[in-house]
């Protein structure tokens, strides 16, 4: 869906093509089993474009995004992240560069030093930091929690 810049001839929509495809990848294995992204909890790693658009796409849809992180660690926010909350996020990471514990000190969510969102109970779990990132403890953990579906957008 994304690849090269549009310079390049890559998509219009490059942007968001990632985070979007990866949700709506989500989405149809969730059909699969007759279920929607209505009311799940998710957590997504990373804040950059993926993440963003992902956190975008599931805000759309009727999900509820409760993590991000960055490579020094996580922010939990158990009351979701809204719109609102996107938008200062974007601001954050793609006009001042900030760091995602910066979070805290502007909304009611907790940081997680060094963490990364998978300890946190989720419907569903969406890796849009790195590749392969989740790892076989990682996996064990979000099933114990409850999670039925992970979608990577790395």
């Amino acid at each position: 869906m994304t690849g090269k810049g549009i310079n390049w001839g890559g998509s219009l929509i490059r942007p968001e093509a990632t985070g979007y495809g990866c949700v709506y990848f989500a989405e149809q294995m969730l059909e699969t089993k007759g279920d929607s992204f209505k009311g799940k909890v998710v957590a997504i790693s990373g804040s950059g474009n993926v993440a963003q658009y992902a956190t975008e796409k599931v805000i759309e849809l009727g999900g509820k995004v409760v993590t991000l992180s960055d490579s020094s660690g996580s922010i939990y926010d158990e009351n979701g992240i809204d719109t609102e909350k996107l938008q200062w996020i974007m601001d954050l990471k793609n006009n001042r560069r900030g760091r995602i514990k910066e979070y805290v000190d502007n909304f009611d969510a907790k940081y997680l030093a060094s963490k990364r969102p998978w300890n946190i109970a989720c419907d569903v779990a969406l890796p849009c930091a790195t590749q392969n990132e989740i790892n076989k403890n990682d996996a064990e953990k979000l099933i114990k929690n409850g999670c039925v579906c992970i979608a990577e957008g790395a």
